[in-house]
């Protein structure tokens, strides 16, 4: 790590820390390096998102999916190849 590297406290449950301690001698790391690389390891996977995560996310995207409808009908209307 760099002195100029982003620096922040982290408050964690009772016991992680040994938790922590001792992954990071099994990986050969400080505990600044694993707490790091599990970090890493967990912003590359790819976000987990099913569904819709309340009511109003899925009536957003109902009307959403309206208003492309509206849209294309009278772009459609407008440009299709039925205007001479």
């Amino acid at each position: 790590m760099a002195r100029d590297d982003d620096k922040f406290t982290v408050h964690m449950p009772q016991g992680m820390r040994d938790k922590l301690a001792l992954r990071a001698k099994a990986n050969n790391r400080s505990v600044n390096a694993e707490y790091v690389q599990i970090l890493q390891d967990a912003l590359n996977e790819p976000l987990k998102i099913t569904g819709f995560s309340n009511e109003a996310e899925r009536l957003a995207d109902r009307h959403a999916e309206q208003f492309k409808d509206v849209v294309f009908k009278t772009l459609n209307t407008m440009y299709g190849k039925d205007k001479a």
